[in-house]
This record gives C-alpha cells, sequence and structure tokens, in this order.
C-alpha cells in the first residue's frame, strides 16, 4: 500500500504536547514495521521551522523523497475570520496535492487543529481521493460542551465544522479503548470502523540512577528542596491541577512538612496566576506547591524518576501518557478511575476518584503509609508499561489500514490534468473577492509542489558571473559545466545561477549561460530561480563571500527536498594557511563549515575527500543527519575545457629555445606553496654546473611572491634558459606542453594536480613531489622526490637526468586520465541516483 501520512500533528504547537509525541512515535513505528508498505509524508509549509526536525528523525528510515511539502498562503488560523478565504484556498490545494501522491490511504495524525494557527484539515470536499484514517485522540469539548462549548461560541463553530469533516472519515484510530467507546457513543461509526490501536512512550522515559550532583542542579534550578509529589501535563482545566493542589492543602501538615508538591510542565501566564492564587487561597506557600513552567525531555525524565509518588489527578483523557511516562520511569503512580486512566495504570488499588479533593489526599496517605502498597505500586508501573509499545500501536494501524483496503472498493484519482482543473475551478469562486497580489501568492505556493516532468540541476556560477579569474578552479568550473549543459543528466534539465551577497536567493545566470555559449545575450534581467523538490543544487563554483552568505537560503531548499551539494576542491587554506593571504583561512574555515545546511560534498580527489572527512570531525559538531562526502577525478582534454586562445609576438622565438635544449616546465599560479622558489634555486645550481637545461614557469602572479616575480624578471638566465610566462592562453600552453621535456610539480600542497595529467597526455615525464594527491593521480608514472631545500630538489634533478639518459625515467604513458565528459559524468553519478 501507498500510505500518506498528513504529520501537522507534528507541526503546530501540539508538537510540544503529548499529540505531536504521540504523531512521530507511531509515524516512525509504521516506517519501520511497514517494510511492505511505501510511506509519504506531507508536511505543511506553513510550518517551515519544524520541517527539518521531521526530516531528521525520518533520515535512514525514509528516503527524503518520500517527504512532500505542499505549500498555500497564510495566515489561515480559523479564529480570525478574515482568514476565511485563504483557509478555505488552502483546503482545497491541500485535498488536491494529497490526492496527487495517489495513496492509497491517508492517515491524518490530528484532525483538530488550526484554530489558532495554520494547520489546515479538510475531508472529502474533493470529489476524489483515497479512504482518510484518523487517529482518534478524545471528543472532550463535545461530551463536556457546557464546559468547552457553550461559553466560547467561536471554538464551537469551529469545533463542530471539525466533527463534520471527522464523521467523514473512513477510518477511526482509537488511542485506547475509552476513546473507541468515545467515538461509537457520539459519532457516525459503525463498530467495524473504529480501532483501538492504544499509545506508548518514548525509548527516554526509563529508569535511570542520578549522581548528587545531577540532583542538586536539578532541584536547585526549580525550587524542589526536599522529597516530592509530582503531575505533569497540559493545564486546562479537566486536568484538575486545582483538585490535586486542594487535595494535598487536606493532606495531614506532617505529609506537607516532609513532601512538596511539583507540577511540571509549560503553561501560560494566565494559568500559572490561576494556579498561584488558588495555592494562596489554599493556605499554602508557593514553595509548598512548586510550578516549574518548561522543562527539557532529560529534566522531565529526571523528575519522573526521582519523585516520591506520580498522581495523575485528570478527570477525563484519551489516554493518559504522562502517567505511562511516570511507570515507564519506575515512578510509583496513582491516578483517577476515569475515562482511559485505569486501563492504563492497571492496578485498581491505584486508583481515585479525581472529582473528590477527599479522595485524593486520602489515597496519598493511602499509599504513603502503606509500604507494602507503595512498594507493589512502584514494581507494577514498569511491567503494566511493557504492555505499550509504539511497534504494537503501528502494526494495530497497518492491519486497520491492509483490512480496510480489502474490503473496500478502489477508488480512482483522475489524472493530473483533470484534478488540477477541478482545483482551478474550485479556486476561481474565491478569487473574484482577492486581490491580484493575493491570487499570485496563491499561485506562487501551488507552483512550488507541482511536478514537473523536467527536473533541474542548479549549478552555481556565481564566481564566474562576477569574474573569470582564469584559475585552475575556473577551468574546471567552465569545463564540467560544458559538459553539464552538452549532457544533461536523464530527466533533468542544468540551469546555470548565481547569487550575490546583498541578495537573498539565487537567479537564473541566463545572460552569463549565453555569453558562455556563444549565443546573443538577450539583455533580458535575469530571473528568480523557481525550484521544486527533486531538484537539485550543485555549487560547482567556489566563492567565500556569496556562499557563506546564502546559509539560510541552502537550508530553505533542504526543507524543500532540494539536495544541496558542494565541490570542495582543496583544504590548504585551513591545513596550510601560512601559503595564503590574510583572511584566507577564515573565509575558507567559514565556507567548510557550511556542511551544517548542505547534504553532501564532492571532492576532486580521494585524498581531498579523506582530509575533509578528518577536518570536519574535528571542526563541525555532528549533524542531525549524515554528510556526504564522496570524490570525484577531474577532467584533462583541453580542447574540450573551453580553452582560451591567442599567441603573443615573440611566441615562436620562445618555444624555440624551449625545444632546443632539455626543457622542464611548472604550471601553476606564482604563489608560495606552488614551490617556485625552491625550482628556481635548484635549477640556479645547474647551470651553474653548466648542465643545459632550460626552466618554463606558467602562471600568472599571485600573492606573496614580489621577492620571486622580481628575480625571474631580472635573472641572468631570464630570455634564454628561463622563461616565465604570465597568464599565457590555453592555446599558448598546448604548444609549451608540446615544445618541453619533463613536468615539474613541486607544489608542498594540491587539490589534485592537473598539470601531471596535462602533461602526461603529452607524453611528458614527470617529476612529482611526494605528495598523497600526487601518488593518488600518478601512482608509479611519475618520478618522486622529498624536502624542502634545494639540495634536495637538485638532487633529484641530477638523478632525473641520469635516468633519463639512459632512457630508464618512469613513463607517463600509462597514466589514466578522464575526459572532462567522463569526469562530469562520474559527478553526475555521485549526486543522481
Amino acid at each position: 500500500m501507498r500510505i500518506v501520512i498528513d504529520m501537522q500533528g507534528a507541526q503546530t504547537g501540539s508538537r510540544h504536547r503529548g499529540i505531536g509525541r504521540y504523531t512521530m512515535a507511531l509515524a516512525l513505528a509504521m516506517v519501520r514495521n511497514g517494510t511492505d508498505h511505501e510511506f509519504i509524508l506531507a508536511l505543511n509549509g506553513l510550518f517551515p521551522d519544524t520541517i527539518d526536525a521531521i526530516r531528521n528523525a525520518f533520515d535512514g528510515l525514509l528516503p527524503q523523497e518520500n517527504i512532500k511539502i505542499w505549500h498555500s498562503v497564510g495566515p489561515v488560523h480559523a479564529f480570525d475570520p478574515s482568514n476565511d478565504l485563504r483557509k478555505d484556498v488552502a483546503e482545497l490545494i491541500r485535498e488536491e496535492f494529497i490526492a496527487s501522491l495517489k495513496p492509497d490511504i491517508v492517515h491524518i495524525t490530528s484532525l483538530m487543529e488550526g484554530f489558532g494557527d495554520n494547520a489546515v484539515h479538510s475531508i472529502r470536499r474533493a470529489p476524489f481521493g483515497a479512504p482518510c484514517a484518523v487517529t482518534f485522540y478524545d471528543l472532550i469539548p463535545l461530551i463536556q460542551s457546557e464546559v468547552y462549548l457553550k461559553p466560547n461560541p467561536d471554538f464551537e463553530r469551529l469545533y463542530r465544522e471539525k466533527i463534520a469533516h471527522l464523521n467523514k472519515a473512513d477510518l477511526m484510530l482509537a488511542i485506547s479503548e475509552s476513546s473507541r467507546q468515545e467515538a461509537l457513543d457520539h459519532l457516525e461509526f459503525s463498530d467495524c470502523q473504529v480501532v483501538n490501536i492504544s499509545a506508548a512512550v518514548d525509548d527516554i522515559f526509563q529508569p535511570n540512577v542520578y549522581s548528587e550532583k545531577q540532583t542538586v542542579i536539578l532541584n536547585s534550578k526549580y525550587r524542589v528542596s526536599k522529597p516530592y509529589f509530582m503531575y505533569s501535563g497540559a493545564t486546562d482545566d479537566r486536568k484538575n491541577h486545582l483538585g490535586l493542589i486542594s487535595a494535598y492543602a487536606q493532606l495531614p501538615i506532617l505529609f506537607r512538612h516532609k513532601y512538596q508538591l511539583v507540577l511540571v510542565g509549560g503553561l501560560p501566564d494566565d494559568h500559572r496566576y490561576r494556579f498561584e492564587q488558588h495555592i494562596v487561597k489554599c493556605g499554602l506557600t508557593l514553595s509548598d506547591v512548586v510550578i516549574t513552567g518548561r522543562v527539557t525531555d532529560d529534566e522531565l525524565v529526571q523528575f519522573y524518576n526521582q519523585c516520591s509518588l506520580y498522581i495523575f489527578a485528570s478527570q477525563h483523557e484519551g489516554f493518559g501518557l504522562p502517567v505511562l511516562e511516570a511507570m515507564s520511569c519506575g515512578a510509583p503512580a496513582i491516578g483517577a478511575n476515569t475515562t482511559s486512566i485505569p486501563e492504563v495504570i492497571g492496578f485498581k488499588e491505584a486508583l481515585f476518584d479525581p472529582y473528590s479533593e477527599q479522595a485524593i489526599a486520602e489515597k496519598i496517605v493511602e499509599v504513603i503509609n502503606n509500604p507494602e502498597l507503595y512498594q507493589a505500586i512502584r514494581e507494577h508501573g514498569p511491567v503494566q508499561a511493557r504492555n505499550f509499545s509504539w511497534d504494537i500501536s503501528a502494526r494495530r494501524t497497518l492491519r486497520a489500514f491492509e483490512d480496510w483496503k480489502a474490503k473496500s472498493t478502489v477508488e480512482i484519482i483522475p489524472g493530473d490534468a483533470d484534478r488540477r482543473a477541478w482545483l482551478y475551478n474550485a479556486l476561481a469562486r474565491n478569487f473574484n473577492t482577492m486581490a491580484d497580489t493575493e491570487i499570485k501568492r496563491i499561485a506562487q505556493s501551488i507552483a512550488l509542489h507541482t511536478p514537473s516532468p523536467t527536473r533541474q540541476l542548479f549549478v552555481d556560477v556565481s564566481e564566474m558571473v562576477q569574474r573569470d579569474s582564469r584559475t585552475g578552479v575556473q577551468r574546471v568550473v567552465r569545463s564540467i559545466l560544458r559538459e553539464l549543459i552538452a549532457n544533461p543528466p536523464i530527466g533533468y534539465a542544468v540551469e546555470p545561477v548565481y547569487a550575490t551577497d546583498t541578495e537573498f536567493g539565487y537567479r537564473y545566470a541566463r545572460q552569463y549561460t549565453q555569453q558562455f555559449l556563444g549565443q546573443t545575450i538577450s539583455g533580458e534581467p535575469d530571473p528568480i530561480i523557481d525550484f521544486s523538490q527533486g531538484d537539485i543544487f550543485l555549487g560547482l563554483d567556489m566563492q567565500h563571500r556569496v556562499q557563506p552568505h546564502q546559509a539560510t537560503f541552502y537550508r530553505h531548499l533542504r526543507r524543500e527536498g532540494i539536495k544541496v551539494y558542494f565541490v570542495v576542491y582543496d583544504l590548504l587554506p585551513v591545513l596550510r594557511p601560512e601559503f595564503f593571504p590574510e583572511g584566507t583561512f577564515a573565509d575558507h574555515e567559514r565556507w567548510l563549515k557550511l556542511a551544517k545546511d548542505l547534504d553532501g560534498f564532492l571532492c576532486i580527489s580521494r585524498t581531498v575527500a579523506d582530509e575533509l572527512k578528518a577536518w570536519l570531525k574535528e571542526h563541525v559538531e555532528d549533524r542531525p543527519r549524515p554528510l556526504s562526502i564522496e570524490w570525484f577525478h577531474i577532467g584533462a582534454d583541453l580542447e574540450n575545457s573551453n580553452p582560451t586562445i591567442g599567441m603573443p609576438a615573440d611566441a615562436d622565438v620562445v618555444l624555440s629555445h624551449i625545444a632546443n635544449s632539455p626543457s622542464f616546465l611548472q604550471v601553476g599560479t606564482l604563489e608560495p606553496r606552488k614551490g617556485q622558489y625552491q625550482t628556481l634555486k635548484a635549477f640556479e645550481r645547474l647551470w651553474a654546473e653548466d648542465i643545459d637545461v632550460v626552466l618554463v614557469i606558467v602562471g600568472k602572479r599571485g600573492w606573496n611572491v614580489d621577492v620571486l616575480a622580481s628575480e625571474l624578471q631580472m635573472h641572468p638566465m631570464a630570455g634564454s634558459k628561463l622563461f616565465w610566462l604570465d597568464g599565457i592562453s590555453d592555446e599558448y600552453l598546448e604548444k609549451v606542453y608540446a615544445a618541453s621535456d619533463c613536468l615539474i610539480a613541486s607544489s608542498e600542497g594540491e587539490g589534485f594536480g592537473l598539470p601531471l595529467i596535462e602533461a602526461a597526455q603529452h607524453g611528458m615525464p614527470l617529476i612529482a613531489r611526494k605528495l598523497p594527491v600526487f601518488q593518488e593521480v600518478a601512482g608509479s608514472n611519475a618520478f618522486y622526490f622529498e624536502g624542502l631545500d634545494v639540495d634536495s630538489l637538485a638532487n633529484a634533478l641530477r638523478a632525473w637526468l641520469s635516468l633519463f639518459q639512459r632512457s630508464e625515467h618512469p613513463s607517463s604513458k600509462a597514466l589514466p586520465w578522464l575526459t572532462w565528459a567522463e569526469s562530469a559524468a562520474q559527478l553526475q553519478s555521485r549526486i543522481i541516483t
């Protein structure tokens, strides 16, 4: 079966209460136990801050693609009549969206939402749709209408509207036998339509031992000064906090001197005020009765574990999760003898009449004064709690779905065009009274979750749009981009995009792309990108300033189901900061720490991937979802890298000098880590020995190389045995490769080492520093040297020349390399499965 679970019960304010816990725990258990079924979670995009937590909770259990976001225009909360049109529109959008998922059954985890928040539910407003099951908690407002409905006519109108929707459901999933009976007694359902699936508690609720220090910290934080009786839960009237406070006031004075009453949990300010007023009215002090306010889950577990007695005085429950939580932690628990509470506690002697303050007080005294009864209740709790499990509840739920499907007729859901036509016609009646801007927002919302036959692969080229620095990174970006555009992944359209550090989000790089492909530039402004679930964002270009500024946007994309990957070229600015200008370390560190906002990194070598894993382990805290770290190798066929062209006037003369003597070539921007200074000084040793060799350095001037640049320009061998070719075209570089005899790679750190590949393509032998990445790229096809001093490299050159003269030097002809097409395909395979 394809089961769609509406997860709004874990998105509204209910996520902080029992309904939220129930929603998450049951859904997780259903996915764990329903391996024969397909699950899709439907989330409301009007609660963006809740989406990450749900995605994280299901990561590893459910493909992220199975978590779908639907959108509408808010606010839609029902208490404000000005929201009525938007609420109506949102209900229609939601029903069409869920139908588009083609479910066999839809499970609404909490229908009674949306009074004061942006939850949206309806059943059977569309003339199509799958069977609908609803988790049924209780009918307390209906049963106690004199308390909840009559004094609140606005709430009554909305609540009865919800009941009307509830009566259209096909299946009710009651959380207790008591709530099941409520549904049969008060709603329009037959016996076979209401199933008791029960409930359970999270695994965190279990017995635990706490140190004296932990106890002191908790007690000091919440003003607990002695052993205590405890109650926890929501604070509406039926929870009977006032009755419990009154019962505590009736206890013998020795009991009140020995025990505090601690009310645990968040509550509105007006409720706190009312409770405090009642405490004083009962002749008690605020140290007798402690109101903690909101506590963490860990603190709640500790309170349960350390209470002397847990008292669940609620008068009406659909289930009663707090008392089961307390019992699971080993707390001796007593509770009301009404509704579902007896079936949860399962111990008759632990029950009392919650409507009688005297009965509550008497039961407390009876249990505390009877050690045998107290111990029996304490021992019974964990045993009884084991009868409740989310796996049991999940299996009951799935069995109910399977049984319903087996005996129900299949409902045909119309195709996309027919459903969407119905939606537009249904919405049209609202548009006459809505502003054009509102209608536009609605259309944009629908577009966000409208499936597209072609997904988009966004390729970030922000640096290239601003300037093409003609560095090695830019060569990779140009080459991969050209291949992706020429051979897009099946089912995807490749869209170059860019961002700035002044605007939130990205724009299509239409004008840049037209220029890049040699097309006529239209001059039209670049539009803001449209995206939908299933798209992929690839940070192919690296932009230290722009990309950290867009971290919030990447989080937004990931919430919407768009995977975000960045390419990592190297970690040198953080591993070897001494080689880079001031500020580069901080920029690169901030860029790498985007890891928390990404799905993965794609490194240009295995070496970089290993370095990145080690660095992230030390510098980035654990993420809720695993970070993918993959690697690929970059290509090396220059003709397919969008090469630059152009030859200087003296090119023929230079090439002649290079070709007429043993010539060594070094390629890379002039910068300290590249090792050009060590290379120059080593060649000066050879020239001093009258060894006839030529050194050619190709690379534009970088940073912190003023001394080196001056020496290259003013060197006595410049123009005869020494050539510095500053920022030459790819066309010229090709000819230099062809004329040279050997490549020197003396860099102290690289992410890949593309010149090794390019030289090997020309059959050039290789001399390389023994770096892990050079060994990864060149393997046994290079001559390696170690050491940073001049003699180390000079000796290596002499040794290589000796081998070269005997034709015994390592050959690079067997060195494997990829074309840019193969490199792009390798990259695609890492992000598209």
